[in-house]
């Protein structure tokens, strides 16, 4: 009965499958997050999933199975063997970086440090496409596509400064003066952070801007970049340029002009991350992709920008419901972005590419096409 539902017609087309995978996705999720303490979950836990995102991405996207080479294994036991690659990478990865760059603690800075790598990774993946690194063999090109987007992030942050928590109350503009935080007098004094010129939480807010560009490009097939008929590296540098232009503007709008204050604002441009990420993943741009023109792309983007919108309230309803009194500024902001990127996306991004949505068969090609 149960392999009959599995193979049903709405199980190899969109949107029931996706719909299944997100309901088993989001339970699964649930059920971790509703296993730790807030400390813990966006604390160890939240960054060692983030450490492995690296992993994910080059195993899906760049080797594609060419370099682990276990194709005659059935699925899940394939997916089984890739996610213990992944996760057991990500824990070398989270125990050098806490060791090397964090002092030996887990610490706020680190976590920002990991951001900005994976955003750093993003765009040499969707805008680069690999480039250089796709001209090397397939263990060279993974590896040092990790590790060279780890370098980008250790020089973006020097420009970041941690001395200061600018807005305590969690508003802007702040009814209280800054307060010390990795500077003599801060919690957090004596730990290692840079102390660059860009208050850290206009600079993340800013980094994460300029990404929400990148994905929505992605989301349109890289429209209209891909009508300029550019090689890379030109391409990738024209596309990222125009994600830090557009990036800048959108954060100029909402912190300086309507007065959001950095980190919560911050969390809206990862709440549309994940509405974008929800279709490209689970829904492979449904319904979007049903209609044979750029018109079907901006769809999509109003679809993810509503999914924003009921995400945030949603998972964010569920964090205070989890964590109750320990959702206060800015712990309230990371729990919910911890959920929605740090957890789930991760989900999807194993749940596709390593296990290949077992045990859903693979997708149909839409009505009207032929089978491969």
């Amino acid at each position: 009965m149960g392999d009959q539902f599995l193979k049903a017609p709405w199980a190899a087309r969109q949107p029931g499958r996706g719909l299944f995978t997100l309901i088993v996705t989001f339970l699964f999720s649930f059920i971790i997050a509703s296993s730790f303490s807030i400390e813990v979950f966006t604390g160890f836990l939240g960054y060692y999933v983030m450490s492995c995102i690296g992993l994910f991405i080059v195993i899906g996207a760049l080797w594609g199975g060419g370099f682990i080479s276990i194709e005659h294994v059935p699925q899940p036991f394939k997916g089984v063997v890739l996610l213990v690659f992944a996760l057991s990478g990500g824990l070398l990865i989270s125990y050098f970086l806490i060791n090397f760059i964090g002092g030996g603690v887990l610490h706020p800075y680190l976590t920002i440090y990991t951001i900005v790598a994976v955003i750093t990774m993003f765009f040499l993946f969707l805008a680069f496409g690999f480039w250089p690194f796709n001209k090397l063999s397939l263990p060279a090109a993974g590896f040092l596509f990790i590790i060279f987007g780890y370098l980008i992030a250790l020089c973006l942050t020097q420009l970041f400064n941690f001395n200061l928590l600018s807005y305590p109350a969690g508003v802007s503009p702040s009814p209280i003066a800054a307060v010390p935080f990795y500077q003599a007098g801060g919690p957090l004094f004596g730990l290692p952070a840079p102390s660059g010129p860009i208050p850290w939480e206009h600079a993340a807010a800013y980094t994460v801007c300029s990404v929400d560009f990148l994905w929505m490009f992605a989301a349109l097939g890289m429209w209209p970049f891909t009508k300029l008929k550019m090689k890379q590296p030109l391409f990738g540098v024209v596309v990222s340029a125009s994600c830090l232009i557009l990036g800048y503007i959108l954060l100029a709008i909402g912190i300086h002009l309507l007065k959001i204050e950095p980190l919560t604002f911050m969390s809206y441009a990862v709440s549309f991350i994940f509405g974008v990420l929800l279709l490209l993943t689970l829904f492979q741009l449904w319904p979007g992709n049903t209609i044979k023109s750029a018109a079907g792309g901006f769809l999509n983007i109003v679809l993810a920008i509503v999914i924003a919108i009921v995400g945030n309230y949603g998972i964010r309803a569920f964090c205070l419901w989890k964590f109750g009194d320990a959702m206060v500024y800015p712990d309230d902001l990371f729990a919910t972005n911890t959920m929605m990127l740090a957890l789930l996306f991760p989900m999807w991004a194993a749940y596709g590419d390593l296990f290949q949505f077992w045990p859903l068969p693979p997708l149909a090609p839409p009505d009207g096409e032929p089978s491969p």
